[in-house]
């Protein structure tokens, strides 16, 4: 009975050794595709790329997205243009000629935070790997309240980009983008991050 006993807990000692090289494994996995995401992220002074933005299955954006560090964006999609210097964010209506001015709002998860989750929400999350359709996926869920999100799932290409990502929000709703056709290094200029009404549109100050 006794030597029953010890190969039961010699069983289970190792089976606990086991899950926990395993995960031991996973954290330095996703930790390695981490760094290298961050490394391509950061050594790009601008990015352009075509997107498609989901919600709970339902296309509700696509178009162009610009970036440029720090916090530069711009959207350009069918009647409406999004810019943002990363201080002022401009919306402007092309169809009804308005213009709507608002301060950049930097919590907000989504394609126009894209630097954060590479960058900084990562530091604030546990990561882990997932296999999904053969395809490696970071997912980053928050270590305590605080972040506008559930989780996060990144998925790259093989250039080392970002293709798709799945942002859980806090209500449950899930949001997918997807990248394609990037262009890198392009020598953005930051006027091209600015935005002028145009003589005789509408403005809608909110700052």
């Amino acid at each position: 009975m006794k030597n029953i006993n010890r190969m039961k807990f010699s069983i289970t000692t190792m089976l606990a050794a086991l899950l926990l090289f395993s995960s031991s494994f996973a954290q330095k996995d996703a930790e390695s595709l981490l760094k290298n995401l961050q490394q391509k992220f950061n050594s790009t002074s601008d990015i352009s790329a075509a997107f498609v933005q989901s919600l709970n299955g339902k296309v509700n954006l696509k178009g162009k997205f610009y970036y440029m560090k720090e916090d530069n964006f711009k959207l350009e999609l069918k009647g409406l243009e999004i810019i943002s210097n990363g201080k002022t964010s401009w919306s402007y209506n092309k169809r009804e000629n308005k213009v709507i001015i608002s301060n950049y709002d930097a919590s907000d998860p989504s394609i126009l935070s894209l630097n954060k989750f590479v960058d900084e929400y990562p530091g604030q999350c546990n990561l882990k790997l997932e296999d999904e359709s053969g395809k490696s996926m970071l997912v980053l869920v928050p270590k305590k309240p605080g972040l506008n999100f559930k989780s996060v799932k990144i998925e790259t290409g093989p250039g080392g980009l970002i293709e798709k990502m799945y942002i859980e929000d806090l209500s449950g709703s899930e949001i997918q983008i997807e990248f394609s056709n990037y262009q890198l290094n392009k020598k953005l200029s930051s006027s091209f991050f600015t935005f002028t009404p145009p003589k005789g549109s509408k403005v809608i100050d909110l700052r």
